[in-house]
């Protein structure tokens, strides 16, 4: 277990089976990829073990992550260090421990009840108060308002715009980049 705090926990993706069809039956969910890279995009449980086993088995520098509400799995975090191009792109103000995160709540019953707010606060936490890290980045699609509204209820400020940063559905969207310093979460 990475972080815990009440009926809420996260913990690494484990390089077996069962994690990888959670990630199946995810990212193949209408409902998700509306908000997650777009309903055009299907995945096969080989692309899912392609892409997710070397960061299971801790060969990757991002680290996957399976969100446990209670004793159900309902959702995908991902943190990593910041490449030296996405510090310089992002506008981070040091070069070394600068984090992003990445998320999706993969069991859309669990959606507006608060639990996305809680998985960020207790990630933000964990990477602040565990792992030394200074600034922690995040990138949603400007058109994702209520991604949004979350980051900020936890703290994350607006940055700037990259246009046409990310493929959705086959065509490029624009990101928000928005950051928080320990000092900002502090004060939260």
């Amino acid at each position: 277990m990475l972080a815990a705090k009440g009926r809420l926990s996260i913990r690494k993706l484990m390089d077996c089976e069962s994690d990888y069809k959670l990630l199946f039956k995810w990212l193949n969910d209408e409902v998700v990829q509306e908000f997650y890279e777009g309903k055009s995009v299907k995945h096969t449980l080989e692309q899912i073990h392609d892409e997710y086993r070397s960061r299971a088995i801790g060969e990757n520098y991002v680290q996957s992550c399976i969100i446990v509400y209670g004793e159900i799995a309902i959702g995908y975090l991902q943190y990593y260090h910041l490449q030296p191009e996405e510090i310089k792109v992002y506008g981070a103000a040091r070069n070394e421990q600068v984090y992003g995160i990445d998320l999706f709540i993969g069991e859309p019953t669990y959606w507006n009840k608060g639990i996305g707010t809680d998985v960020i606060k207790l990630t933000v936490d964990f990477l602040f108060s565990k792992k030394g890290v200074h600034e922690i980045f995040i990138d949603p699609q400007t058109w994702n308002e209520r991604a949004i509204a979350c980051y900020e209820k936890c703290g994350f400020q607006k940055v700037k715009v990259l246009p046409k940063r990310e493929i959705h559905d086959g065509e490029y969207k624009d990101n928000q980049i928005m950051r928080i310093t320990h000092e900002e979460f502090k004060d939260n």
